[in-house]
């Protein structure tokens, strides 16, 4: 009843069908294509599949506020996640704070020099990743330059600001609501044939300002992923979002999505639930 109340207008296409669309160029196509480039393909060859990377999750994210301007619902509750998705969903998709976590793990320190009981061996096999790729590649990411890091300073302390507001708007939404419905529904003193109109016209009063929140949620991803690829040089661009899609993907591995449902660790240990 609740999710029912919450669709506004039936889209044509479910939304989960065209993210399995977009799921599946990603993972068999963009991203293969962008790999081969890092490797093998000339600067100019490589920004364009840069952009072509960028644009798609950009693409993803337009189709995102269509299904939030039409089915709310379908992003309030998407039974169409995975287990290991839905602890990474913030208001509608992934948390803006993953693109910048990720960012800062690509980013290492370069003030992080051998130390004294490292051998030159130790070093070695401690950056095999650097060594296995074309300088072009590895340098950038090895030694980000001061500037860089400021501008990831700033894009973080604006995402330490935004998303605590977004997160008011929601609970003043929810808790106009839930104060409506509680008082209609002393009102009409329980009266099933009475009460769920008057629910539905609670939820349609909430429904603008819950709409509004979403789409400015994902505003603040794709902007925050606009500014990092703007930030980054095209080797690094490349190496981001590289890893950024391959998170995507790793979260819908059929062998890992295995283990982990049937880890038997316990996973309701209390703990603060938060938007």
């Amino acid at each position: 009843m609740l999710k029912a109340l919450f669709t506004r207008k039936k889209s044509s296409r479910p939304f989960k069908d065209y993210h399995s669309e977009w799921f599946y160029t990603l993972k068999n196509t963009l991203l293969p294509l962008l790999r081969r480039s890092i490797s093998d393909s000339a600067p100019t060859i490589l920004s364009t599949h840069v952009e072509m990377l960028h644009q798609h999750f950009q693409s993803y994210y337009q189709a995102l506020d269509l299904a939030a301007c039409n089915d709310i619902a379908q992003l309030l509750f998407p039974d169409w996640r995975n287990s290991l998705e839905k602890p990474f969903l913030w208001l509608g998709d992934f948390h803006p704070y993953l693109f910048t976590n990720l960012l800062r793990s690509f980013l290492e320190d370069t003030d992080e020099e051998q130390t004294d009981d490292e051998t030159e061996d130790e070093t070695r096999e401690n950056c095999k990743y650097f060594y296995d790729k074309p300088w072009q590649v590895a340098m950038p990411r090895r030694a980000p330059s001061k500037i860089l890091m400021a501008r990831v300073d700033q894009i973080e302390c604006a995402l330490r600001l935004m998303v605590p507001a977004l997160v008011d708007r929601v609970r003043n939404a929810q808790a106009g609501l839930v104060q409506r419905v509680a008082e209609n529904w002393v009102l009409c003193q329980g009266r099933k044939e009475v009460v769920r109109p008057v629910i539905g016209e609670a939820v349609a009063a909430e429904m603008e300002e819950m709409v509004s929140v979403f789409l400015d949620a994902n505003r603040l991803r794709r902007s925050i992923l606009a500014e990092i690829v703007s930030i980054t040089s095209v080797y690094q661009a490349a190496l981001y979002l590289e890893g950024l899609a391959q998170f995507f993907v790793g979260l819908r591995e059929p062998e890992l999505l295995t283990q982990f449902e049937s880890c038997k660790i316990p996973l309701n240990i209390p703990s603060r639930i938060a938007l």
